[in-house]
């Protein structure tokens, strides 16, 4: 049946009352004339029509257009009168008649508007990007780089961007500044120690946009219905600077990010696993010649032997205070590029693991390497090494000492003496507990003592570790030499969980505006950001 005259004509005149200065030609909208959302749900033509849901839909037509299209847009949402397949979708809100002087005044206005601001935010951007390019120092021990990245996406809301281009922009950046100073370990520790951080701040303030989503149906439906008044994302307003700043009631919450923000998570933990093997890799590099000199090859007897020896040992010292001295830059250059105390254990321990590589395959290899006074001259480089690792601590280089365990036993057999009075089971619990048998038998038979003319362990214990090796036969226990393992030794969420909570706390103070960025729109930075954590 039609609805009554009266109410026709009440939406009518309510449609007429909402264009633009009070008068003119009513307004059509999704929610009025033709709109397949309010014509399955009762309204056709924007009169309520019959139906079950006309006089629910009748009444709101009666009261507000605006507030019957968001209803009946959210009606549409939870199935009721679903479109037909191949209706065609919701037309934008347009004015119906010629386009007044005024109304083509604010069009132009507001499009000026935007494009300023969308000009201004480029060249916000721009100023970052190139204030990336340099070192911007630290704060109270913290990187400047990894806050303003931060403080900056969360500020332009580039966390809840379904697409932006500006974390490709930065992480190119990032990349470029790698790859131009890949030989520079100050450079490298610089952006190790920024894109930890960074990566620590994403992972603590940051999540999947659906992993906070409740269960059940009722914080969806109100979302459908009103979340045009909502910031992207379901969040505040897009302009509520204090729910940044922590002018709100209990702080900035966690960002439900988008696919953009987490890929870039990703990318900054690949920049971690790039950028870590890299300062190893360089520091390995520079203490290899040095090691080839800290096993003396002995020459034949001469005349001159006992100087010989003497010039030897003093040369194969200096190469161990060499290796020391590049460990002391390396530490030093951690320390100011405020690299987290995890990361500095893990690089040293690598280091350590590879000088022991070296020197155990060297004595293994040769066997004019594997004597008496060989032995004597490695131990005293180690006790080098240990008393730099004791001056150097264990919360920065962890423990480095154990990684040399297979060069100290090997050393400890070969000065060992009375070889010929120990059992099997004295060198290989006591002596030797790490070594393979293989190990102890490629020691024990190329064995000589260059000084004292000792032998090495008796026929009994060399035929035991001989019958231990035939009775097994996998390849990879043949084989006596160690491999240096380059793999990393930790990963991105091990280095996150170890850092210290208390470190976050002092990444949310508000921080001076870096020179490099003076000139623009960043007062932001000084205002502290207060946090609430994730659960």
């Amino acid at each position: 049946a039609p609805p009554p005259p009266a109410v026709a004509t009440a939406a009518a005149a309510a449609a007429t009352a909402s264009s633009p200065g009070g008068q003119g030609a009513p307004l059509v909208s999704d929610g009025m004339a033709g709109s397949p959302h309010l014509a399955a749900n009762g309204v056709d033509g924007g009169v309520p029509a019959a139906g079950p849901l006309g006089s629910f839909a009748q009444s709101l037509t009666a009261k507000s257009s605006g507030y019957a299209r968001a209803i009946s847009d959210g009606m549409a949402t939870l199935g009721f009168g679903a479109q037909p397949l191949g209706t065609p979708p919701p037309v934008a809100l347009q004015p119906v008649g010629p386009e007044t002087e005024a109304d083509r005044k604010m069009r132009e206005m507001q499009a000026k508007q935007a494009a300023a601001l969308a000009e201004k935010r480029r060249q916000e951007e721009e100023r970052l990007l190139t204030a990336l390019t340099s070192n911007l120092g630290y704060h109270r021990g913290r990187p400047v780089a990894a806050i303003v990245i931060f403080r900056c996406c969360l500020q332009w809301r580039a966390f809840q961007a379904e697409r932006t281009s500006l974390f490709d922009r930065v992480i190119g950046v990032i990349g470029s500044q790698i790859d131009r100073r890949q030989e520079d370990n100050a450079a490298l520790s610089y952006w190790l120690c920024n894109t930890v951080t960074l990566l620590h701040l994403l992972n603590k303030n940051i999540k999947p946009a659906n992993s906070g989503a409740k269960k059940g149906g009722a914080r969806g439906v109100f979302d459908s219905l009103f979340g045009a008044a909502r910031g992207a994302g379901g969040g505040p307003p897009a302009h509520n600077e204090a729910s940044i700043h922590g002018g709100s009631v209990g702080g900035f919450r966690a960002v439900e990010a988008k696919y953009p923000a987490l890929l870039f998570k990703q990318q900054l933990d690949a920049f971690v696993q790039k950028i870590f093997p890299l300062v190893r890799d360089n520091v390995k590099r520079a203490i290899a010649p040095m090691l080839a000199n800290c096993i003396n090859t002995p020459k034949p007897a001469s005349r001159g032997r006992a100087h010989d020896h003497t010039s030897a040992q003093q040369a194969m010292m200096r190469s161990w205070s060499d290796i020391l001295a590049v460990m002391d830059a390396t530490l030093a250059t951690a320390k100011a590029a405020h690299v987290p105390r995890p990361l500095v254990q893990a690089l040293f321990k690598q280091l350590f693991a590879f000088v022991n590589v070296n020197l155990f395959n060297q004595l293994l290899l040769r066997r004019e390497c594997c004597s008496f006074s060989n032995g004597e001259n490695v131990r005293m480089g180690l006790g080098q090494c240990e008393q730099w690792i004791t001056a150097a601590g264990a919360e920065w280089v962890g423990d480095a000492w154990e990684e040399l365990r297979w060069i100290r036993q090997a050393v400890q057999f070969l000065v060992i003496g009375n070889k010929q009075k120990r059992t099997l089971e004295e060198i290989t619990t006591d002596l030797c507990p790490v070594l393979s048998v293989q190990q102890l038998y490629r020691i024990s038979t190329m064995y000589w003592d260059d000084r004292y003319n000792t032998e090495t362990v008796s026929p009994d214990v060399l035929s035991r570790m001989k019958q231990q090796m035939t009775g097994t036969s996998s390849a990879a226990t043949h084989s006596f030499l160690l491999d240096d393992d380059a793999t990393l030794p930790f990963s991105a969420a091990d280095v996150l969980s170890a850092m210290d909570p208390r470190e976050l706390a002092a990444l949310n103070t508000g921080m001076p505006v870096p020179k490099a960025l003076e000139g623009g729109d960043y007062t932001f930075l000084e205002k502290e950001l207060k946090l609430v954590q994730m659960a």
